[in-house]
């Protein structure tokens, strides 16, 4: 019985995607317990030549080909091909570990009946040192909406999903921006068995200066402005079905994340490019934004929320850094 399934989108990763797999492989669970597909969405490097390589020598290693749709696509090919009971989504230049030492035996939470979702720390990998980022100083079980209220940064590694928890879910196909944080919304908001445990479970790799968060070419940020607008049009969708605290909290998470949609504008992109996003943004009725209840952000959009505040901004962020 195939016990977990990694999930890896691979796009010209070839500096990394070897020093990935052997990470799963040195995890503590049989290799008849696991599987790694790695979907390959059309490289153009030499990273599908090195997993061909090494699945000659480990059968749990297989790769699926496609040409290039994104990484959305790529992890719902790797869910429709998935067999096993637990699915772990993995990019291609991080890595996994797992203390066999500490008191959170990986094959034993593979055991669990009574739980949809599995969540734990990660360590960022600078060039210097490993950083690590505690979101969970103790072992506690919550309900899906509970989860979402506490925890807003919704990274989709640090988590591994029972399968037939996320069936009726996929990623929005073309998408490979935030794309996580919806599909961690849709999947988590109807559960009701959510293990939180203060575990390093992952290496989030912060070296990889052609990772698409760190690209900030003007194709690359208008990209990342389509998929904000695609998503959180989703969201607000989403939101207009829905009652009660499940409402609330998709509410909220549609306005943190639009606020880091407006200083990231401020932050990263020419004026024009602001002028349309926001224009845009407002006709799909996302703009202005509503107040979270968080102070900070809530100033913030005491000054952004009007397109002329956000230009000023970013006018202001420009000279400070000539």
């Amino acid at each position: 019985m195939i016990k977990i399934s990694f999930i890896i989108p691979l796009y010209n990763c070839e500096r990394y995607i070897q020093r990935c797999i052997e990470s799963i492989l040195s995890l503590p669970i049989v290799h008849s317990g696991k599987e790694i597909l790695v979907v390959d969405d059309g490289s153009i490097d030499k990273g599908a030549e090195i997993i061909q390589q090494i699945s000659q020598t480990h059968s749990e290693v297989r790769l699926i080909q496609q040409t290039n749709k994104g990484a959305s696509t790529a992890r719902n090919r790797g869910l429709e091909e998935a067999q096993g009971k637990w699915v772990w989504f993995v990019d291609a230049d991080d890595q996994v570990i797992w203390n066999t030492t500490n008191s959170f035996p990986l094959e034993s939470l593979l055991e669990l009946e009574d739980t949809e979702l599995i969540c734990f720390n990660y360590k960022k990998e600078y060039s210097q040192a490993l950083i690590e980022h505690t979101d969970y100083h103790s072992q506690e079980k919550i309900d899906g909406v509970k989860y979402l209220y506490r925890h807003q940064s919704l990274y989709l590694w640090n988590k591994i999903f029972r399968r037939d928890a996320i069936l009726k879910h996929r990623f929005v196909d073309g998408t490979k921006n935030i794309e996580d944080m919806y599909f961690d919304m849709k999947a988590i908001v109807d559960m009701e068995h959510v293990l939180c445990i203060p575990v390093y479970g992952y290496i989030y790799n912060q070296l990889n200066v052609n990772s698409t968060s760190r690209n900030r070419s003007l194709a690359n940020l208008r990209k990342l402005s389509d998929d904000t607008h695609i998503i959180h049009s989703l969201i607000k969708k989403d939101i207009e079905t829905m009652t009660g605290e499940k409402k609330d909290v998709f509410q909220l998470l549609l306005n943190i994340s639009s606020v880091g949609y407006i200083y990231s504008l401020i932050t990263l992109y020419p004026i024009k490019e602001i002028k349309k996003d926001l224009t845009e943004y407002r006709k799909r009725g996302l703009y202005p934004i509503k107040k979270t209840g968080i102070r900070k952000y809530d100033i913030f959009l005491l000054i952004t929320n009007r397109i002329l505040g956000v230009i000023v901004c970013r006018i202001l962020s420009l000279i400070r850094h000539l």
